[in-house]
């Protein structure tokens, strides 16, 4: 409910004494300009904004529709444009013609969902998950077999004809992103033991601690599958109730698979598999869970509320129910206004490296772990001594005198996608920081020796007209590129405290694009002639996320590279879909696979599509056998979502041919189903997460097929994940080899690695 209006003007006096006497002022002068800065801040706004403290109730979309609420739902406003197929060299797909785009009057329409009379509900989550070429929520009925399993409480029984086609359950998407453990309410450390102590409790949801030997095995365990599985990724969605605004913003949740040799003890199957899991207890993790509120500022828009005496107590619906809509303007900018450190929340990648376990965030220091306990030893910076705890990536000003710097500049941050280089078995890793005065970003690529994580070579780079980190790197031979997509940042917004970071980030989804080309720090002065750093301008238009691999192209010595990416749209926010309960598909450009080559002589694009051949595939997170990150491949593998060319949940696993080595697939249309690929489709009850290729134990790592493909899966019906292992020396069509059975269920995670011993020496990266 909107704050009363004695309320609003009670909150200036309020802020104003806050704002005085916050970081102590007295000892840091540049904070009186903070200070002065958020008086103003909160008086112009609480002006401008008075009539937003009493807007109508928020329209509901299905991703924050309470399982509670009416059955008839509103769409919220969409400001973008529908899209154009005349720009670009390839296109979202338009909406087909029996789904027709809403336009901005249409938007605010109520969609009425009309129940079958079979089946035992209304209720906003029992629907169809909406898709880019289906953006309305669908009932069941329209795919019976689905309907049926839903009814059953089974899985469908699906033809290959059904498979591919992107049709899954929004409620079962949404649990598989309930909180580890789910349990939806904190409970107390006292309870939590008392359960451990009867065996009702697999994961403690206070720290997310699980240790067991797994024991259910479908199929036959690889004997040369010898190593640990690491994978990080969103785990803890909020604290005492009160889930998190977006699921990024969720504390990280690393977990561990260890394959025991079995010639050196491991007796049967089930003796030589065993897991354990923690959440990362970062400073953030350890202040709120002491304080029972959202104590820092999240990425994607999870922030602490102003004053509750003045705006009230959050509702804490559970951590598996939707979040509450945000607090008013005034709440947010008096809690947050001109906060800009951001909590780390490590919960992006995770990398075994040189003795060390490292969960690692994008926009922070990365945390240190125990390599079989997991419990957090704290923040590492690794070989950098700009990376300091309380440091924003942020360089100095150089026109401001150093007593009067604001003691929280000169920090540098790491970025969560390091590579490996199979050649010298180097861990080469970049930090960043903004540069203020001028809109720049230095850049430091550093690479590291696996014996000690000692650095073998280390070099600065400016990057201008870059205010914003690249996501993800491309590693070849000789060389480094960082392609930077078309992204702005609303300044005003972030400062004020209104919005989070990524909620400020507005995007062109149909600009050109740069890419930045580096030497390799470790390369000598005569390779540095044949490449230096330059700048490839006017880019087509493409959106990348992640990449699978680069080489230089032994004819023609350009650089290859290939990545997920989505083609040119018109969307205006990034990630905003991803927000909410879970990620809602319709408002998510379809995801391709893409070939970029690049010309070092010219320093120009000299093409840019989607991997013939995988036309219509939607993918993410595309990897390589480890041994060719840096070389030409014949494979790339990704969690596939459809063979449509639709944006949808992930559903299967795909093994895409490069270089050539498949049949372009141009003349299929948005709907038109991808037959030429090896998919293997686990059903629309399943989600799965991000591959891993790992070498066999004494395998030749010049063949790509001597290996394992890796995926965590969600089983919506068993309501447990499990782990996939496929032999690439067949199809994955004919499915894993292996399931090994978690004993209950993971959220979706994001990144991992596989190290292939105890000593974690050095490891394979997804």
């Amino acid at each position: 409910r909107s704050p009363k209006p004695e309320k609003i003007i009670t909150l200036v006096p309020c802020f104003v004494s806050i704002s005085l006497f916050d970081n102590n002022l007295l000892c840091h002068p540049h904070n009186i300009i903070t200070s002065t800065m958020k008086i103003l801040c909160a008086l112009l706004l609480s002006i401008s904004h008075y009539s937003s403290a009493f807007q109508s109730p928020r329209r509901f979309t299905p991703n924050n529709a309470n399982i509670r609420a009416p059955s008839r739902l509103t769409a919220e406003s969409n400001d973008d444009e529908s899209p154009s197929s005349s720009i670009g060299i390839m296109d979202v797909p338009p909406t087909p013609s029996d789904s027709p785009p809403q336009s901005k009057a249409q938007s605010t329409i109520p969609t009425e969902i009309i129940p079958s009379p079979t089946l035992p509900f209304p209720q906003e989550h029992a629907v169809l998950g909406s898709t880019h070429l289906h953006p309305l929520p669908r009932d069941m009925k329209a795919i019976p077999s689905l309907r049926d399993a839903y009814l059953s409480d089974t899985h469908p029984v699906e033809s290959p004809e059904e498979l591919g086609r992107g049709h899954f359950l929004f409620l079962d998407w949404r649990k598989a992103w309930y909180t580890y453990g789910q349990c939806d309410k904190s409970l107390s450390r006292e309870e939590c033991d008392r359960r451990k102590r009867e065996g009702s409790l697999i994961v403690d949801p206070l720290t997310g601690e699980a240790d067991y030997d797994v024991e259910e095995i479908e199929g036959e365990l690889p004997e040369d599958l010898v190593g640990i599985l690491y994978r990080n990724g969103p785990g803890k969605f909020g604290i005492d109730g009160d889930r998190v605004a977006h699921i990024l913003d969720a504390d990280g949740l690393v977990l561990r698979l260890e394959f025991r040799d079995p010639n050196n003890g491991a007796e049967g199957q089930s003796g030589r598999l065993h897991f354990t899991s923690r959440f990362v207890e970062t400073e953030g993790f350890k202040e709120e869970s002491e304080t029972k509120y959202f104590t820092k500022r999240g990425t994607f828009g999870t922030a602490p509320r102003g004053l509750r005496s003045i705006f009230g107590e959050p509702k804490r619906n559970g951590l598996n129910f939707d979040p509450e809509p945000k607090p008013s303007i005034l709440s947010r900018m008096a809690a947050n206004a001109f906060q800009v450190d951001i909590k780390n929340t490590a919960n992006t990648q995770v990398i075994a490296f040189g003795g060390k376990v490292l969960a690692l965030w994008e926009a922070g220091m990365p945390h240190r772990l125990d390599p079989v306990t997991l419990e957090t030893i704290g923040v590492d910076p690794l070989t950098n001594p700009n990376m300091k705890p309380g440091k924003l990536p942020v360089a100095t000003m150089p026109s401001i005198p150093t007593e009067f710097q604001p003691s929280i500049l000169g920090g540098e941050a790491h970025t969560a996608h390091p590579k490996m280089c199979p050649r010298t078995n180097h861990l080469v890793g970049w930090t960043w920081a903004q540069q203020s005065a001028d809109g720049s970003m230095l850049v430091t690529f550093t690479e590291y020796e696996p014996d000690g994580f000692t650095e073998a070579a280390s070099e600065t780079h400016v990057m201008e007209g870059v205010a914003l980190a690249p996501h993800d790197m491309v590693l070849t031979e000789h060389a480094i590129l960082l392609k930077v997509n078309a992204l702005t940042m609303d300044q005003a917004a972030f400062l004020s405290g209104v919005k989070g970071p990524a909620e400020c980030l507005g995007m062109d989804g149909r600009a050109p694009v740069r890419v930045f080309a580096f030497p390799r720090p470790t390369l000598s002065k005569e390779d540095r002639q044949k490449f230096p750093s330059y700048v490839v301008k006017d880019v087509p238009a493409c959106f990348s996320i992640h990449f699978s691999h680069g080489y230089e192209d032994e004819t023609t010595g350009n650089i290859v590279s290939y990545f997920s990416g989505w083609p040119p749209n018109d969307s205006k926010t990034f990630l905003g879909a991803w927000g909410g309960f879970a990620p809602d598909y319709h408002q998510i450009p379809p995801t391709f696979l893409w070939r970029m080559e690049i010309d070092p002589v010219t320093q120009q694009c000299v093409d840019l599509r989607v991997s013939p051949g995988s036309e219509n595939m939607c993918i993410e997170h595309p990897v390589v056998h480890p041994n060719f990150a840096t070389r030409q491949a014949t494979y790339a593998y990704a969690q596939c979502c459809n063979a449509v060319g639709d944006s949808s949940a992930p559903m299967g696993y795909a093994r895409l041919r490069l270089d050539g080595s498949a049949t372009p697939q141009t003349h299929l249309k948005p709907g038109e189903k991808n037959e030429e690929v090896d998919v293997y489709w686990i059903g629309s009850r399943r989600f799965a997460g991000e591959p891993l290729v790992v070498p066999k134990k004494n395998c030749n790592l010049d063949r790509e097929e001597d290996a394992y493909l890796l995926g965590l899966v969600y089983d919506a019906v068993k309501d447990r994940s499990a782990l996939m292992i496929f032999d690439l020396e067949n199809e994955l069509k004919a499915g894993p080899v292996a399931t090994i059975w978690l004993k209950s269920a993971l959220p979706h995670g994001l990144h991992g690695c596989f190290s292939p011993d105890s000593f974690v020496r050095t490891s394979c990266f997804c």
